[in-house]
């Protein structure tokens, strides 16, 4: 949409759109970095970019993770971590801030069950609805961290295969690392 060029080239918000260039003197290929405010033909408020819609509490770490990964590939991530800013309103790109929020704010809420959506709903940007679904969803993780720390501690082989084994073990311990952190 926007392709208007920043006077800060490390700015993500203010650059224009994404270009390859082929250097002729050693067949490389460099690109300039992507436009944030860019939205191609197929995407649209109707779309959904997680297949598991959020139910709450029960499903809350999953679908976040993979609502993360969907918005980091279509370059949006931006919008709900907060390193995408509202322009100043008299700014040329806060039309095309605006359409990009809103479609981000619709395919989250495209992604959640109605009574979950339905508390959320009239949060006026994306970063706002993510900082109340945080807000909701992660709390009261001590429990579910005890919870699987002590299957992962009586975890067995017993009639599983390695790989049933292995990957029922990486899986809980996957889940463990995403509420608790590895110290740095």
């Amino acid at each position: 949409m926007a392709s208007t060029e920043s006077s800060n080239p490390s700015d993500p918000v203010h650059v224009q759109p994404s270009h390859s260039v082929l250097n002729s003197s050693n067949d490389s290929v460099t690109s300039s970095p992507p436009n944030s405010y860019f939205l191609s033909s197929s995407e649209n408020l109707g779309n959904i970019l997680v297949t598991q819609p959020l139910l709450g509490m029960k499903n809350y770490q999953s679908w976040s993770r993979v609502m993360i990964l969907a918005l980091t590939a279509k370059k949006k991530i931006g919008f709900v971590n907060g390193k995408i800013t509202k322009p100043d309103l008299d700014s040329p790109l806060c039309e095309d801030w605006e359409s990009c929020n809103t479609m981000v704010l619709s395919w989250m809420i495209n992604s959640m069950h109605v009574d979950v959506s339905s508390s959320i709903m009239y949060c006026e940007t994306a970063r706002e609805m993510w900082i109340k679904l945080q807000n909701v969803f992660s709390q009261g993780n001590g429990p579910k961290i005890y919870n699987l720390q002590r299957e992962i501690s009586y975890i067995t082989q017993n009639q599983m295969t390695v790989t049933e084994y292995y990957t029922k073990f990486k899986r809980l311990w996957d889940q463990l690392l995403n509420y608790e952190p590895l110290p740095q």
